[in-house]
């Protein structure tokens, strides 16, 4: 960790930044859906299969996140709350360690933070999606 004194590194929080400002402008987007002549189509996944997809219900649960409907967005999709909740952790975090002083992690400091990322979201994608099975019929 760098000494407070030193320059404090903005690339620590770019990414944070972007996936952040992404979540936001897919909130605004689900809150003026209704109003859009274009509509998602049928999930092809549900209708060859009878199941519900990994992302079924993420339109509805956006919408109702956005309308501030957050047990609604939780029933519809919980890896849509999941994720909005990470967004804003990340960025969080990234501040902190701006705020600290902190250098950039290294590339294979980078690749296990990357690993262990990708491991988590796929636990919890798989679950969401159990859960999509079992609840949304």
């Amino acid at each position: 960790m760098s000494a407070p004194s030193e320059k404090r590194r903005l690339e620590i929080l770019v990414a944070p930044v972007i996936t952040f400002l992404a979540v936001i402008a897919l909130l605004g987007v689900a809150r003026i859906y209704d109003h859009s002549p274009v509509k998602a189509p049928e999930c092809r996944f549900k209708s060859l299969l009878g199941i519900p997809c990994v992302s079924c219900g993420g339109t509805r649960s956006m919408q109702a996140l956005a309308h501030g409907d957050i047990a609604k967005a939780a029933a519809l999709n919980p890896a849509v709350i999941l994720g909005t909740l990470a967004s804003i952790s990340w960025l969080a975090l990234g501040f902190i360690r701006w705020h600290k002083g902190e250098s950039p992690p290294t590339v294979d400091q980078q690749n296990r933070r990357i690993k262990t990322v990708c491991l988590v979201i796929g636990c919890v994608l798989v679950l969401n999606w159990l859960y999509l099975v079992v609840y949304l019929k």
